[in-house]
């Protein structure tokens, strides 16, 4: 992988963990990893967008005190839109070596601590309405074709006498129903895709969180939708049920409306990439 003038590297590691569809490496510096190293091509506006908005919410969150990557530089070179961030310690809570036990619990307090965060004032609106407005654009453009994978997880379809919706569109019309009468939980600070691999943990009781690019103000049932979904995917078979349910039970379960969590996670099937 080339790299831009004036971003230093020894070596350059290039990382496919992720779903992203953009180009990732970790950079070394006399042996030791300095900086992450994420590029788009142009063309892809959808991966540039989702850059520029990372670029945006690191320097949002510089002004907290937060454990996220530093923004290093960003900028366009032959044709891509890149940046790099500060690289940040530990090993991501999908790796095995950690103690399960502690690691739910750490897993659970990193995000009560992110919901404290104060989010007023923050221009990083994430509710209901501006979620489904973003799944809409996804299965307009075709991006969400799945038949659908959520096939008997979905919502029914209103005045349907109780038949399940089935293909994207009505599974998302049948959400929209739903999410747009139900008020929103908090609203707090959100990761946005507070999944497994996204969580970095040192293995003495810290932990920091990386990609960053959908951060934003809404409500907290996105956060636990991902994660408990992270547990249940095939993608994390080490985890499961269990996993998943212990993770409600540390950060509280007076917090979680099961029929709300249910219903994001529906909502996280239409921003998985194909």
């Amino acid at each position: 992988m080339s790299l831009p003038p004036g971003v230093a590297a020894d070596r350059v590691e290039e990382i496919d963990v992720g779903l992203s569809g953009a180009r990732v490496a970790r950079l070394y510096v006399a042996g030791r990893p300095t900086a992450v190293f994420k590029s788009a091509d142009a063309g892809r506006r959808d991966l540039v967008a989702e850059l520029v908005g990372t670029e945006r919410r690191l320097r949002l969150l510089a002004g907290t005190r937060l454990p996220v990557p530093r923004l290093l530089d960003s900028g366009r070179w032959r044709g891509s839109y890149w940046l790099t961030m500060e690289h940040l310690p530990g090993r991501g809570a999908h790796e095995p070596r950690h103690d399960r036990a502690e690691l739910i619990a750490l897993l659970a307090r990193a995000l009560r601590d992110l919901h404290a965060v104060p989010a007023a004032g923050l221009p990083l609106p994430m509710g209901p309405d501006v979620l489904l407005e973003q799944a809409r654009e996804r299965v307009a453009s075709g991006a969400v074709d799945r038949g659908w994978r959520a096939q008997g997880h979905t919502p029914r379809v209103p005045g349907g006498n109780g038949r399940r919706a089935s293909g994207a569109a009505e599974v998302l019309a049948a959400l929209a129903d739903r999410l747009e009468r139900i008020p929103v939980s908090g609203p707090v600070l959100l990761h946005g895709d507070y999944c497994l691999p996204n969580v970095l943990v040192d293995g003495e009781g810290g932990w920091s969180l990386i990609d960053l690019g959908r951060v934003g103000v809404g409500d907290r049932h996105l956060d636990l939708a991902d994660m408990t979904g992270s547990m249940l995917s095939d993608l994390n078979p080490s985890f499961g049920p269990r996993d998943a349910e212990a993770f409600l039970d540390a950060y509280g379960r007076d917090l979680v409306d099961p029929g709300l969590l249910e219903l994001y996670r529906v909502l996280d099937d239409f921003f998985w990439p194909e």
